[in-house]
């Protein structure tokens, strides 16, 4: 080391006092610093942070009083015990600007607002005074579209079926929410078949605030023509992949129908065996003109135990246990079996149905116990039926061979043992908009059958049952709902028929003032089932809302066993509908002409025997 970079003795130690002199004085200042800091804390930071009371005041016409008050920041603010001085300043200054913002989607783009502050109290009180001005309407409408749907053959169609999905028009008054909707309902219209990906091209709107007038511009390019392609299947675990393919309604090639996808995924959901399922098309890949069809399930437990309790006023209170293995043998292979306990009757039964096969066929076996106490007619049977149904949403074609055994007592009458192998074929045919809650359409079912006294039967008899529902609606508040019903046993008397093939009417679905099952043939103090049935009914609906209803009703019809001798019988009333998201709820109160009485009536859907 050189010693030429040593210091003196001396001169180091004057250095060293130096330094403790300067750090001393800066000492000092920072103390006196932090005690100026501290005494502006002790005085400044409670008065900034002191709250400011207010309240709000607004004057503006009712629905848009509403809107600004649900919307506005001031009046949420106001609610606070935590709002600075500061903070209640800039609320102020704010507020104007917001109301003309939330204004402007309703339409009113020439807003005049007066604020005053005045104080009131321990607080303040805000008022605003709006006066919107005249709405903005629109003046004129652009609807553009783009793409191959306008070379296609049904082009035209599909465009106009999509202008009319638009909605507004010219007059209307302009808001944002029904032109964001507006244009959502184009693009979805376009969308639902064929054109997967149809999208908004451009939209403009200018407004004129002086002449209080918008002009609309929608251009919207409908994008290729979309098939389906193969069925990619994720979530199996347990079922083989035939039990998703063959309730597939969709086959590749066919254009791309959103309801087909639907149909798809409420089969899935019905089947029981998946606790989800969700069916979509593959819209990221590059190829989207022939798109693969996406399921994706989650499988449910294979076993379940439910409990069920319920009231109906034709049955009264019931109970339910129903089990469920819907993986019989690892083939999927669905067993049930249910307890039901009513009023009028207790069943067990138990059944196995097979998945549906690929051509869209399925089997299915049942067995039952039943007892009934009915009108005074007691009966007891068992049953066990083999079927093999074809069964899509929009029909249904069914051959049953069922072989009932039955004990029936009248009281204070005779006791007969019948029995009958019964063969049946039946059709339905359902056009209803909607299976939860139908508005128009119809539903109707057709059933032949019969039995042979040389199988199995203790007399020949044939059967034709018929049963029609349709419902029309009448602008957006008005349904008419009629029904018809007629049934006919094709032999000389009733005698040695099961009651189960022969008709009794009356209740909650058919004619309405009489209790369950009421109308028929009188056999000593019993009601007895007729080999005729004729029912018919006429209601009308006035919707109040889209979910709440009143309606009127009038029914009519009965049993018979002699077809010169039919007595039809009224009933008729009013009641209340709810659109639940069950299905449609009925409650009514009819008057039975021919018992001159009086009678509530509980009903859900629409129900066939």
């Amino acid at each position: 080391m050189s010693t030429g970079t040593l210091l003196p003795a001396r001169q180091r130690a004057a250095r060293v006092r130096d330094s403790v002199r300067w750090f001393g004085r800066c000492r000092c200042v920072v103390q006196r610093y932090l005690y100026a800091l501290l005494l502006f804390g002790l005085v400044a930071v409670p008065a900034a942070a002191a709250p400011a009371r207010f309240r709000v005041e607004l004057s503006a016409p009712g629905p848009l009083a509403k809107l600004l008050q649900s919307n506005l920041d001031i009046e949420r603010w106001s609610k606070r015990e935590d709002v600075t001085a500061a903070q209640f300043e800039q609320l102020v200054r704010s507020a104007p600007d917001q109301i003309k913002q939330i204004l402007a989607t309703e339409g009113y783009f020439s807003p005049q607002v007066t604020v005053s502050v005045e104080a009131a109290g321990e607080g303040q009180t805000v008022r605003f005074t709006v006066e919107p001005g005249a709405p903005t309407k629109v003046s004129s409408i652009d609807l553009r579209f783009a793409g191959p749907v306008t070379q296609e053959a049904e082009g035209p169609a599909r465009m106009e079926q999509a202008r009319r999905a638009f909605g507004i028009k010219p007059g209307d008054v302009f808001r944002q929410a029904l032109w964001n909707e507006a244009k959502a309902r184009v693009v979805q219209t376009l969308a639902r078949r064929r054109y997967a990906a149809a999208r908004v091209d451009s939209s403009r709107v200018q407004v004129d605030p002086a002449a209080h007038a918008a002009t609309i511009e929608l251009q919207v390019d409908s994008g290729p023509p979309v098939t389906f392609g193969e069925i990619e299947i994720k979530g199996l675990k347990r079922y083989d992949r035939s039990l998703v393919v063959n309730l597939n309604p969709i086959r590749p090639g066919d254009p791309y129908d959103e309801d087909q996808l639907i149909k798809f995924q409420r089969r899935l959901l019905a089947r029981g065996n998946f606790a989800s399922a969700m069916v979509s098309i593959a819209r990221d890949r590059p190829d989207v003109q022939r798109t693969p069809v996406v399921v994706t399930v989650i499988e449910a437990p294979s076993k379940s135990l439910e409990l069920g309790a319920g009231v109906s006023t034709d049955r009264g209170p019931r109970g339910q246990i129903t089990y469920t293995d819907d993986d019989v043998f690892d083939r999927a292979w669905s067993w049930s079996s249910e307890l039901n306990i009513d009023h009028l009757s207790q069943s067990v039964a138990t059944g196995l149905q097979f998945p549906r096969q690929e051509s869209g066929w399925r089997y299915g076996l049942d067995g039952k116990f039943e007892n009934e106490d009915i009108q005074n007619q007691r009966t007891t049977s068992w049953s066990v039926t083999g079927a093999h149904a074809y069964i899509v949403e929009e029909r249904e074609s069914a051959q049953a061979l069922q072989f009932l055994v039955e004990r029936s007592a009248i009281e204070l009458g005779p006791v007969d043992n019948r029995q009958a192998l019964f063969l049946s074929q039946s059709w339905s045919w359902n056009s209803f908009d909607d299976i939860i809650n139908p508005r128009r359409g119809y539903l109707a079912m057709l059933q032949l059958g019969g039995a042979s006294a040389d199988l199995l039967s203790t007399r020949s008899f044939g059967r034709v049952y018929a049963k029609i529902t349709h419902l029309q609606p009448f602008g957006p508040r008005w349904t008419l709902g009629l029904r018809a019903e007629a049934g006919v046993v094709l032999a000389d008397s009733r005698d040695g028929i099961p009651s189960a093939y022969v008709f009794r009417t009356g209740g909650d679905t058919t004619v309405r003032g009489y209790a369950y099952e009421s109308l028929g043939v009188a056999e000593g103090s019993a009601i007895v089932g007729g080999r005729y049935l004729a029912v018919g009914s006429v209601e009308l609906t006035r919707w109040i809302t889209q979910q709440w209803g009143a309606a009127i009703f009038y029914d009519t019809g009965n049993a018979f066993d002699d077809r010169h001798q039919f007595d039809p019988v009224a009933g008729y009333g009013a009641g209340a509908r709810w659109r639940s998201p069950l299905g449609n709820l009925s409650l009514d109160l009819a008057y039975g002409e021919a018992i001159h009485s009086y009678r509530v009536h509980f009903s859900a859907g629409f129900a066939f025997r």
